[in-house]
């Protein structure tokens, strides 16, 4: 991990500063241009319904909502540009009052790299930019966000101390790789366990941060590593508030987020609404590293985690081969292979919820049927899946066609494998699709 910077597509090439022109909007708006390795920055102003009727009076004169709009943005624009920052601005609309759907339409059509928002507030013109729109905004973005915070020091952010905390996983060691090309010159890393950690975790947790420190400091950071227990949300909002920090850099999702569908992890966004300083939140990236593989009887625990949400299955490293998709090392998706004296069942093919509607069931049934297929596989499909499991060969057989022991399994439904919703069915050695 010798490389000191992530310098491809770099974060703040192309900018979205979204604004309301209040009170929060122009602190945020000041920290634009102290942004390091700054590109072009587009203002982006959005009147919601009615933003063209109602009149709003400046001084003595009466203006429309744009023209003050259009007013505030262009003296915006000359300030930054005043300090060399490239900027233009436009102003939008959104008559359905989607205000944060409008700003996100934006980021994608001026293909930003970036989006800014400020914490909360609302505008001098009346419309609700900040807050519950920004955290939608923090939601929404396929890019990096950055909520700014209290620039009237005009003191850059890396200026003071950041802090970055860690999880030991892949999102994590991309943030610590960024720190250097952002100019931080002090850091902060943080991790934080559970309450109820193992001696055998703390003293991992501590050998981690001890790398990371190692590696920042080769490249000439200043780096204090701190270890604490408790809510990470809490222990890393008090422990910006504590080291002075002028950022929090965090990624999007956590270590095991990756695998999950969702937006963003509860963590980045308790954070960015807590903490008491900007806060980069990084977006995730697209190449995730996935394996599918045979799981070694050690990895066998992770399987009964997963099983717990499918009928309180238990892996026997005796019985059975099992397969599994790790997405960034994490477990997804896993099928069974289990040897019972009279022949082979296929079973417990299981991804949970959140990470469905990815083809990694597929993925894991290919494997199982190449390594296990040279004998008759057996299996008790449910309704709904006998066509997934025609297409690797498996046909529909009697419950009288199944070995007694496999059979034995469904001995409750008392022959009524239908009104449980189940089929049986049987892939010949070496036959079939695969």
């Amino acid at each position: 991990m010798r490389y000191c910077g992530i310098m491809s597509s770099w974060l703040f090439d192309r900018v979205v500063f979204a604004t309301d022109f209040s009170q929060n909007a122009e602190e945020a708006g000041a920290v634009v241009p102290l942004l390091p390795r700054l590109g072009q920055v587009v203002l982006v102003h959005v009147l919601g319904p009615g933003g063209e009727e109602r009149p709003w009076f400046a001084g003595r004169s009466l203006h429309s909502l744009e023209e003050t709009a259009e007013r505030a943005l262009s003296r915006r624009a000359k300030e930054y540009q005043e300090v060399g920052v490239n900027t233009r601005y436009r102003i939008l609309r959104a008559p359905d009052g989607e205000i944060a759907a409008a700003v996100l339409d934006a980021v994608r059509e001026e293909e930003a790299t970036a989006v800014v928002v400020g914490a909360q507030g609302y505008g001098l013109i009346g419309t609700l930019l900040l807050g519950s729109v920004s955290t939608r905004v923090l939601e929404g973005a396929g890019v990096h966000v950055v909520i700014a915070r209290d620039g009237s020091g005009r003191q850059n952010p890396v200026a003071s101390p950041v802090l970055c905390p860690v999880a030991f996983g892949r999102p994590s060691r991309e943030a610590v790789a960024l720190l250097p090309a952002l100019g931080a010159r002090e850091v902060v890393l943080l991790h934080v366990l559970a309450s109820d950690h193992s001696a055998e975790e703390e003293k991992a947790a501590e050998a981690e941060l001890a790398r990371l420190k190692d590696h920042l400091e080769s490249c000439g950071t200043e780096v204090q590593a701190l270890l604490r227990t408790g809510r990470p949300s809490d222990e890393i909002a008090r422990t910006a508030r504590d080291a002075g920090a002028g950022l929090v850099v965090i990624p999007r999702l956590g270590k095991t987020d990756y695998i999950r569908n969702i937006s963003i992890g509860s963590t980045a966004l308790a954070v960015a609404k807590k903490a008491p300083c900007s806060v980069l939140v990084l977006s995730r990236p697209t190449d995730l590293h996935e394996e599918v593989r045979e799981l070694t009887p050690e990895e066998f625990g992770f399987v009964d985690e997963i099983w717990k949400e499918y009928r309180g299955q238990t892996a026997d490293p005796a019985t059975d081969r099992i397969f599994g998709l790790f997405v960034e090392g994490t477990l997804a998706t896993v099928a069974r292979c289990r040897r019972h004296p009279d022949g082979l069942e296929v079973d417990g093919v299981f991804t949970p919820m959140e990470m469905r509607g990815r083809g990694y069931a597929r993925r894991v049934t290919d494997a199982l049927v190449q390594a296990c297929g040279e004998e008759d596989l057996y299996m008790h499909s449910t309704l709904e899946l006998v066509g997934f499991y025609m297409s690797y060969g498996f046909v529909p057989i009697p419950e009288s066609g199944l070995p007694p022991s496999i059979r034995m399994r469904f001995s409750f439904t008392i022959g009524n494998l239908e009104g449980a919703n189940v089929k049986t069915m049987m892939r010949p050695a070496g036959g079939g699709p695969a």
